[in-house]
């Protein structure tokens, strides 16, 4: 199981996966399905704000990241989780700012 995924399944079991589930297809599934949801709420939520002119995804993306510096300190795996969504974040913010708008 990878760091992200067995990060994810303590935050979800809020320790860990009931005995059983940790190795299961269907567990890895909901994860990734989570993770992946997870990312695709916060590039809306970012383009929705930077839309708004309420503050720019890049600005959205450094914010967190400075929060998940922050969490880290006193707990590091909410920070680690913290900090791959900024990173996540700042390359959609990236890619999407190269195309052009069209509202």
């Amino acid at each position: 199981m990878s760091l992200i995924k067995s990060l994810f399944t303590r935050i979800c079991w809020r320790q860990s996966p009931p005995q059983g589930s940790s190795g299961s297809g269907s567990a890895n599934l909901q994860i990734e399905a989570l993770v992946q949801a997870h990312g695709d709420w916060l590039a809306l939520l970012a383009t929705i704000l930077e839309r708004e002119r309420v503050i720019t995804g890049t600005e959205l993306a450094r914010t967190l990241s400075e929060f998940a510096a922050h969490t880290a300190e006193d707990r590091p795996a909410e920070g680690q989780i913290l900090s791959f969504w900024a990173s996540r974040l700042h390359e959609i913010t990236t890619t999407v700012s190269e195309f052009p708008s069209v509202h």
